[in-house]
């Protein structure tokens, strides 16, 4: 399949009765991933997928955070981590309550940030941090 300039390749396989998928060799040796090496796990609730990604960080922190369903509130969150020099990795966003509330959810490296200091700058800029932790 053809997007663009970037070539997707799709490939089927089966799920073990142990919930493993086999990622072919041919994917693994052109995403430089081997054993042991960890991996980002993402499901696209509108699309119905699962995103499979090589991740380069030994451990992420996983923020949940709710802010208003409005446009702007994302940049506005997404401002104030950058102002702490917290690193995305990842992120996916969704209205929780269409034209009210949204969550985002960010896989990040924090640097030195504790989640107190993240709540706060969060605060600043009117989003809420619901949850925080080491995976």
């Amino acid at each position: 399949m053809r997007k663009g300039r970037t070539i997707v390749t799709k490939v089927a396989t089966k799920l073990d009765s142990k919930g493993r998928v086999v990622i072919p060799q041919s994917m693994r040796d052109s995403l430089g991933i081997k054993d042991g090496d960890r991996l980002l796990i993402s499901q696209d609730s509108e699309s119905g997928e699962i995103i499979i990604a090589p991740s380069f960080e030994k451990k992420l922190f996983r923020l949940e955070i709710v802010l208003s369903d409005k446009p702007g509130a994302l940049s506005h969150a997404a401002v104030a981590l950058a102002s702490l020099g917290v690193d995305l990795v990842r992120t996916q966003s969704r209205s929780s309550k269409r034209g009210d509330e949204a969550v985002w959810i960010v896989e990040c490296n924090p640097g030195k940030n504790k989640a107190t200091a993240i709540a706060a700058a969060l605060s600043k800029a009117g989003a809420m941090l619901k949850a925080a932790k080491w995976e």
